[in-house]
């Protein structure tokens, strides 16, 4: 059997940034003949989010009316070889350039066609910290260069892919011209021993959704 490593952030309610915030409820607001056995409580969950939180996939119609919503979402694209990036060297609020990916894409022996890759930058541990933020940034020459290498999702350790103080989106833009979803604030990714496994990231298909939470999984 293969060894299972999970890369999600769990979702604290009392603790997140942006709106998740969970109600307990009877169950009995929706069935009105609850019978509760001794012990049992039988609750359900009303919750009420903002879609970009915790590890979360963003889909091309996040910027594009005329782009795959969650729904329309190809299975294939969540689910795959994927690769492992390895900027860690870079511990500081700096652009990686196109230059830098290829070097850690020829690292691991290049990019399989239509692979999933992960970028480690070192920050999953700070997730939740001001620090956080200050993660490294791509070039949009990077992402061009991995799209065109046969990048089908990327995922990264980080709460984005733009350029600081740009809110033009034109990193994501790269990415979800080319269909690419982009997985972002992936956790764990300093766990991976090897560059070269597999990556399960099925988000609930949900019609006119731009994004949501996702169970981001390696088999090693």
């Amino acid at each position: 059997m293969s060894a299972l490593i999970d890369l999600t952030h769990i979702i604290y309610p009392e603790h997140t940034p942006r709106r998740f915030s969970v109600e307990t409820i009877g169950a009995e607001t929706v069935n009105k003949n609850v019978v509760r056995l001794q012990g049992q409580w039988y609750i359900m969950s009303k919750i009420s989010m903002v879609s970009h939180i915790a590890t979360h996939i963003e889909v091309p119609y996040h910027l594009f009316p005329d782009g795959c919503d969650l729904a329309s979402l190809p299975l294939e694209i969540c689910f795959g070889q994927a690769v492992l990036l390895d900027f860690t060297h870079i511990q500081k609020r700096v652009e990686i350039s196109m230059e830098e990916v290829k070097e850690a894409a020829e690292r691991i022996g290049g990019i399989p066609e239509k692979s999933i890759v992960l970028c480690n930058l070192g920050y999953s541990s700070r997730y939740g910290t001001e620090e956080y933020s200050q993660s490294p940034y791509f070039s949009a020459r990077a992402l061009q260069w991995l799209a065109d290498s046969g990048m089908k999702l990327m995922g990264v350790d980080a709460g984005g892919v733009e350029i600081p103080g740009s809110e033009e989106h034109g990193n994501h833009g790269i990415l979800f011209s080319n269909r690419i979803p982009l997985i972002e604030n992936v956790a764990h990714l300093e766990l991976l021993p090897v560059s070269h496994f597999q990556v399960a990231a099925f988000p609930y298909p949900i019609k006119g959704v731009e994004a949501f939470p996702v169970r981001v999984v390696a088999f090693l």
